[in-house]
């Protein structure tokens, strides 16, 4: 999401300073946890029908409603279209819920997992045990706290899948920041890799447009899938990309016989809906592909508004 807002026990969906008429906000039942590390505010909190979320910056990350439908769109694709994905990298991921999803699958041998804020890592441990499940204890996992951008400078063994959960792209700061990510990512990816991405499927201004479009300027393959997800406001869009697998030539068979092999229940994703489910509409299909409108409103604008409303 966007922008912080808060306001006594009511917290920030997305105040999104982007689109003036799109703003969603959560009221919050309890505060679990709350500190500042030297990033960010880290909260834990308790919304009515909704269950726990993780806040940053009083930013809802998900929900324990529909988490799943994120962790498992996010990280189990790329997981089921590469024939031997035995090293992951998860860019950012602190919660500790995508890589949860990632071990999942017995293919895989390691998992690396680059997040800068330690406090993040140590609050969800602790408070969020029931979401991610033990994930960060795993033996396959390697926890790393710090910048990713060192981390992929220093060019580690290659990755067979890299998974890219850090921000949206909603101002130029983040896709900048996005393009040099995934600039790095491409330079440690396997020959035959797989790298995804997500962001939010909201016309006119998508978070999901600057992603879709930089990984197409680096690979050959570039497909979207798409979920709803009500923390969000609507619908998601998570990218894959690869120079080496042509995704649409993959067989359902295939992702159904590697999905079944998966521990425990899919809860959310559909496998013998692929790769069916990456032909998109053609409005969504226009919109990935056209620069994005400029901004409707700034911060100031967006807080200006809520105050006034």
């Amino acid at each position: 999401m966007s922008s912080a807002w808060m306001s006594e026990n009511w917290t920030a969906a997305s105040l999104d300073r982007l689109q003036r008429g799109r703003h969603i906000l959560l009221g919050i039942e309890q505060w679990i946890y709350r500190e500042r590390s030297e990033f960010q505010e880290v909260a834990i909190a308790r919304v009515p029908d909704f269950g726990k979320g993780l806040f940053l910056d009083a930013v809802v990350e998900f929900l324990a409603i529909d988490e799943v439908i994120y962790h498992e769109s996010v990280a189990l694709p790329p997981l089921l279209f590469h024939p031997a994905p035995k090293r992951v990298l998860i860019e950012g991921g602190g919660d500790g819920l995508v890589l949860r999803e990632v071990l999942r699958d017995p293919r895989v041998e390691e998992v690396v997992m680059v997040e800068i804020d330690g406090l993040v890592i140590d609050a969800c441990k602790e408070h969020l045990k029931e979401l991610h499940r033990g994930s960060f204890d795993d033996e396959r996992a390697e926890i790393l706290i710090q910048d990713v951008f060192p981390y992929l400078e220093d060019s580690p063994k290659p990755f067979d899948v890299i998974l890219v959960d850090l921000l949206d792209g909603y101002d130029q700061f983040a896709v900048r920041l996005y393009e040099n990510v995934l600039g790095l990512s491409q330079k440690v990816l396997a020959r035959d890799g797989i790298i995804a991405g997500f962001g939010d499927l909201a016309i006119p201004r998508m978070s999901i447009a600057p992603v879709y479009q930089g990984l197409s300027q680096l690979f050959q393959h570039v497909v979207l899938h798409s979920a709803a997800i009500q923390t969000f406001g609507g619908g998601y869009g998570f990218v894959l990309a690869s120079n080496a697998l042509d995704f649409d030539a993959v067989v359902t068979e295939t992702i159904v016989e590697r999905a079944s092999a998966l521990t425990g229940e899919l809860s959310a994703l559909t496998p013998r809906a692929f790769p069916g489910c990456f032909a998109v509409p053609r409005y969504l299909a226009d919109a990935l592909d056209r620069p994005a409108p400029p901004p409707t409103a700034t911060l100031s604008d967006a807080f200006n508004w809520l105050d006034s409303s």
